[in-house]
């Protein structure tokens, strides 16, 4: 079985702090931890689309929520999945001053910079998962 560990972020749709979870979800999988990760869409994920609910079932779960709704986590686990690390965006951007996204097109520099943050944590995230699990790609 090929482990990976999925990454769900929150939809966030309209708001800058969405489009900053999404944006670190896709540099982790797509550039820091290809091999080790994947993502689904929450929203299969909350309408019960059976691939998706396999995937979150089957693998190990990093959430990253950027409110204090929790929709990501929340949902990860009403799906029958196990959330092994959840991430806070506003949580990220109170310890680190002047990460601050500008609007959900252009999330600036602040943004930018609090993508980075949030997906080496992550990634960070993601080591700690596969050796606590003995998992070596």
């Amino acid at each position: 079985m090929d482990i990976r560990v999925m990454i769900i972020p929150c939809s966030g749709i309209g708001k800058p702090i969405g489009t900053v979870t999404r944006e670190a979800t896709y540099e982790v999988i797509e550039n820091l931890q290809p091999e080790k990760t994947d993502t689904v869409c929450l929203a299969l994920l909350v309408s019960g689309d059976d691939a998706t609910l396999k995937k979150v079932k089957d693998n190990p779960c990093i959430a990253l929520d950027g409110c204090a709704k929790e929709c990501a986590a929340k949902n990860i686990k009403l799906a029958g999945g196990k959330v092994e690390t959840e991430l806070r965006v506003l949580n990220v951007m109170k310890e680190c001053r002047g990460m601050t996204p500008e609007t959900v097109l252009d999330i600036g520099e602040g943004g930018s910079k609090l993508v980075d943050e949030i997906a080496r944590r992550v990634s960070a995230e993601v080591d700690r998962i596969f050796a606590e699990r003995g998992l070596n790609k």
